[in-house]
């Protein structure tokens, strides 16, 4: 009595999997396609789940998703700032965010898209966002005030927040964008089996990795490096990444003294064995969500020297994993030159990062916690 008819016969209900749609729009080749792609790689072979990403074409996003088999990709497109063709990926958009369960946004443009599209096909309940720094805190005056409001208004737009920091969510909060009960923080997690290997560090090696951009103040590391080396000579500063910042740091190293001292290495697939001869990592960036440079020397073993900024003490416990300082040449360098000076302190340090990274930051459980969130988002939709 009651059993349906594939019951009757024996048949068991096999549900499909969750399909789930991944929206970025990288600007770079740096944090926000290396999240997706650490997500991609750790749930693509998942049963539960049934993964598209959608990403600019040509991009190494793309290339490596490629590789990945059972994920699907669609070329999407878009410029940093307004423009008339977002129209255009929008509608590309409606189609797949109508068949997915859950559609996941990372990065301001890609997000608002996203719940753009989630909000025109009736799935609100399906959109979540990954802000990955908030678009505003690029900006101040009137540009940044606007943000703010377009950010207050897409939060309506979709069910859950994921931050990638405490910082991130709370200033989020503080500024009225979205409520408590949309926000869950997961924070980044890194691939550590990359990064353990052995090190043999020159404690003179200071290590930058990082797009040569404003939000990083690659000018500010210049500065220490030229005020530090009154006192440790030998100190160098080894730069891995690009950016327009380039020829100014070049410059003002020339003009400061430093240049000899100064390696722009640019971008390189080579960082885990920068990391493995690096006496510590610098930090200067004046904001971030949550590091994966400072999550990768933690891997690595390497302590860290930061600018005290928002967030950044989640991950750097000062005089524990690495030393935060001032805002200042003078207080950075100084930072510097106690742990280049101090090998126990700075042993002691890389070997507690290393075990902090290995027990908080993986990323099998970062991939896990947001895959906990796409199932719980979608039996809410069932």
């Amino acid at each position: 009595m009651g059993r349906t008819r594939g019951q009757a016969r024996g048949l068991t209900h096999v549900p499909r999997p969750i399909r789930v749609l991944l929206i970025a729009q990288p600007f770079d080749a740096a944090g926000v396609p290396r999240h997706v792609l650490d997500i991609v790689e750790e749930l693509h072979t998942d049963q539960r789940f049934e993964l598209t990403v959608a990403c600019p074409l040509p991009s190494v996003l793309w290339d490596r998703v490629g590789r990945m088999p059972g994920v699907r990709r669609m070329r999407f497109t878009s410029h940093r700032a307004p423009h008339p063709s977002d129209l255009l990926w929008l509608a590309r958009l409606l189609p797949l965010v109508r068949r997915s369960d859950v559609v996941h946004g990372h990065s301001s443009k890609a997000a608002w898209l996203g719940r753009a599209a989630a909000l025109l096909t009736g799935r609100r309940a399906s959109s979540v966002v990954t802000p990955h720094a908030w678009s505003f805190w690029a900006f101040s005056g009137a540009p940044r005030r606007a943000l703010i409001a377009l950010e207050r208004l897409a939060a309506h737009a979709c069910a859950t927040i994921l931050a990638v920091s405490r910082h991130e969510r709370d200033e989020g909060l503080r500024l009225g964008v979205g409520r408590r009960e949309q926000y869950r923080v997961i924070p980044n997690g890194i691939n550590l089996q990359r990064w353990s290997r052995d090190r043999t560090p020159d404690r003179d090696v200071v290590l930058m990795v990082g797009r040569l951009a404003p939000q990083k103040r690659p000018e500010l590391a210049i500065r220490a490096l030229a005020l530090a080396r009154h006192r440790r000579p030998t100190m160098r500063l080894v730069m891995a990444g690009s950016g327009e910042l380039h020829d100014h740091v070049a410059t003002l190293a020339t003009q400061l003294g430093v240049r000899d001292a100064v390696h722009l290495v640019g971008d390189t697939d080579d960082v885990p064995n920068l990391m493995a001869g690096a006496g510590c990592l610098l930090m200067t960036s004046v904001y971030e969500g949550c590091s994966l440079a400072i999550l990768e020397a933690m891997g690595a073993g390497v302590p860290v020297v930061a600018v005290r900024f928002g967030g950044v003490d989640e991950l750097v416990d000062d005089g524990v994993t690495g030393l935060l300082s001032g805002e200042s040449p003078e207080d950075i360098a100084a930072a510097l030159v106690r742990l280049a000076g101090d090998a126990e302190m700075a042993d002691g340090m890389g070997e507690e990062g290393r075990r902090r990274a290995q027990e908080l930051y993986s990323r099998s459980r970062m991939a896990a916690g947001v895959a906990a969130v796409w199932e719980t988002m979608a039996k809410r939709r069932a």
